[in-house]
């Protein structure tokens, strides 16, 4: 049995497609491309896919076509506009269902204060009674390096070992799995493999 869940945010809470679509509703911006959830028809993602792209790439690639000087600035303005299209239902269900469960849950992010203010994610319903919310400013190291899970596994109050984490990027899940974690990539086009995955190993009722 696990006691603790760890989640990234960008790609695993956040269902960037969604607030995608709802951003361009809103702001009448289009946005092109719709990356994993068709792979086929977006060019960047499949070099992104190849190697050729990085994923911080990708996203900058796609910011640049709605105005904007680079992912984050992109996301910034997404929150800002569109906040409650932001979240995926079921990673905040795996959350908060983790939580009834007597699970220790928390978030370990690289970014999530270069993109929104740390009163944003406190006052966002989503993150309210966590057990810990760390991010890469506040310990002065990022994912994959061993030392940003094991500072969140410490704030989470459980060992490495009894953490699920999950990620959407296969170096951070490899990072988590170093470290003695149980690692789960989640697939931004269908992450529901994952979630089911975890809620297994945490004993959640499905």
């Amino acid at each position: 049995m696990y006691h603790g869940l760890l989640l990234d945010i960008g790609g695993v809470i956040l269902d960037a497609w969604r607030a995608l679509d709802a951003y361009a509703t809103v702001t009448g911006v289009p946005v092109p491309g719709r990356g994993p959830i068709d792979p086929d028809g977006d060019p960047a993602w499949q070099e992104k896919l190849a190697g050729t792209l990085t994923l911080d790439g990708y996203w900058d690639r796609v910011a640049r076509t709605t105005g904007h000087d680079n992912w984050r600035a992109m996301f910034r303005s997404i929150t800002e506009h569109v906040p409650d299209a932001l979240f995926d239902a079921n990673a905040v269900a795996l959350m908060r269902d983790a939580r009834a469960a007597g699970r220790r849950v928390g978030v370990l992010s690289n970014d999530a204060y270069a993109i929104q203010s740390r009163a944003f994610f406190g006052a966002r319903p989503e993150f309210k009674g966590l057990d810990a919310f760390v991010d890469a400013s506040d310990i002065g190291v990022s994912k994959p390096e061993p030392d940003a899970y094991l500072v969140a596994a410490e704030a989470l109050g459980v060992a490495a070992e009894g953490v699920v984490f999950l990620d959407d990027a296969a170096e951070n899940v490899d990072g988590a799995r170093a470290v003695g974690m149980f690692g789960i990539q989640v697939d931004p086009g269908n992450a529901t493999p994952a979630f089911d995955e975890a809620r297994e190993l945490l004993g959640l009722a499905s």
